[in-house]
């Protein structure tokens, strides 16, 4: 690894500094805006999967298992995807990743539409899901290492808000096209639909920047500094070239000649970061893979009709636009480990009444709670967990952590899902998945760290690994405490 001299340092942490100061401008509006446009059309994809189950149960006359198999495919897909994505991420940059994973979605998506056999429809499945598993991950690392610390948790809230407003629109385009369209052809615009997300690739290409932190850490100075000085322009502040954070200076001395990899993950203190923040993330995976790919059919089980399970699975998920904003400028004002605990506790609750035998208006205050709290758990365990890794691992510890918790969300617990409905009462079901996601934020409330208000710098590096560098004033995690 070339070295590093110490002027190269600091004018690496007086962009990082500067960047760190710029408050939300309209520039960082628009590149928050169009990452929830990416997370949309991805979302729409993933979550098309739910209405066209919803037809195709009929048409096709699906038993459980094979209702499963199409459901848990493309998580399946993702879940392999993250894995090299993660890799790639780190080495060859975040925006490159995304670029690519659109580009296989989008294709597999649409040629998925003239599956004529269930073989087919879930080789496409796995397929597109493989390029899924390349972008979902890359708005949080974006977010993460170009918005101020401050304000990160608001500005993936508000991103992050943007996957329920998708999910709520390709169960919105089922409600529309059912009764208009033949079920046995409705499924088939809907996937080809999903399909139309690689019409954006200009638009990405153009106007999303690279990640300043991976540039400076590829040694592309220039293009940081013309990124900052832009973002200076635009909120009238001065390009101060003094401007040091003594803290995240420090963290970048000590790093800057050590190499890293994968093998840190199974290290201390990395590997009980692992843990922690993997067991976060799988707290509403456990609960939203279930409403969000069988939402119409648990709706249509309790009394409403084809159309009106569509209509009322989308109201849900619209709703979760507030719930997802809400949490994320709760994480930056309070905490992101607390907050988190606060809500997955409340979504475990409405797992539990959902299940229960209530009356109509009981459903829908179950229904409401569950489908909120469930989706606000996503922008504060996935920041939380992108901010325990160094720039260099960012991308690959927050994948593989993508990867695990999908795996037994999306894959396991879907494919077990119609199984077990089969077999077990509602209220047993809903009070498992339910338990689940309590047991899972367990690690976070016990040997969690505070996050919020602090640089990536900060929270990714633990100095106390690093000979001769002092630990004093460094709390169990290894992040330096506030005076």
């Amino acid at each position: 690894m070339a070295t590093i001299s110490e002027q190269d340092l600091i004018v690496q942490e007086n962009l990082l500094a500067r960047l760190d100061r710029i408050p939300i401008n309209k520039t960082v509006i628009g590149l928050i805006a169009l990452l929830g446009l990416v997370w949309i059309l991805e979302a729409f994809d993933i979550g098309i999967i739910a209405p066209v189950l919803f037809l195709l149960k009929k048409t096709w006359h699906l038993a459980p298992k094979q209702v499963g198999l199409i459901a848990s495919a493309g998580t399946f897909g993702i879940v392999v995807g993250l894995l090299p994505a993660g890799r790639i991420a780190d080495r060859f940059g975040r925006k490159t990743t995304l670029l690519g994973g659109i580009v296989v979605f989008s294709i597999f998506t649409f040629l998925a539409s003239f599956s004529q056999s269930i073989t087919e429809l879930v080789a496409c499945r796995f397929l597109a899901g493989l390029g899924q598993g390349a972008v979902f991950p890359v708005p949080y690392l974006l977010l993460s290492e170009f918005v101020n610390k401050r304000a990160r948790g608001t500005a993936v809230g508000l991103s992050n808000s943007l996957l329920g407003f998708a999910y709520g629109l390709n169960t919105l385009a089922g409600a529309l096209i059912v009764g208009h369209i033949p079920d046995s052809e409705a499924w088939r615009v809907l996937l080809m639909l999903g399909g139309a997300t690689i019409l954006i690739m200009p638009i990405v290409i153009i106007f999303l920047p690279e990640s300043p932190r991976f540039l400076l850490k590829v040694g592309q100075v220039d293009r940081v500094r013309n990124f900052v000085e832009r973002l200076e322009n635009v909120s009238n502040l001065p390009h101060d070239e003094n401007l040091i954070d003594r803290s995240s200076l420090r963290v970048l001395e000590v790093t800057a000649a050590r190499r890293v990899s994968l093998l840190d993950f199974a290290k201390p203190p990395y590997l009980i970061r692992c843990f922690v923040s993997y067991a976060a993330l799988l707290s509403p995976f456990i609960v939203f893979y279930v409403i969000t790919l069988y939402g119409p059919s648990i709706l249509s089980r309790m009394g409403a009709g084809k159309t009106d399970a569509l209509y009322y699975t989308s109201g849900l998920l619209f709703l979760t636009v507030i719930s997802n904003a809400v949490a994320g400028l709760m994480g930056d004002r309070i905490s992101r480990r607390w907050g988190l605990v606060g809500v997955m506790t409340v979504a475990a609750l409405g797992t539990i009444a959902l299940g229960q035998p209530l009356p109509r208006w009981g459903v829908i205050i179950a229904a409401m709670v569950t489908w909120a709290f469930v989706y606000a758990g996503f922008p504060l365990a996935k920041l939380y967990m992108a901010e325990q890794f160094p720039t260099r691992l960012r991308a690959s510890g927050s994948m593989i952590g993508e990867s695990i918790t999908r795996f037994l969300g999306g894959v396991v617990l879907v494919f077990m899902f119609p199984i077990l409905a089969s077999e077990m009462t509602s209220s047993s079901l809903y009070t498992l998945l339910a338990s689940l996601t309590f047991v899972s934020i367990i690690p976070i409330m016990l040997l969690g760290f505070q996050t919020s208000g602090r640089s990536v710098e900060e929270t990714g590096t633990d100095l106390s690994l690093y000979r001769g560098a002092p630990v004093g004033g460094l709390d169990s995690a290894g992040i330096k405490l506030d005076r």
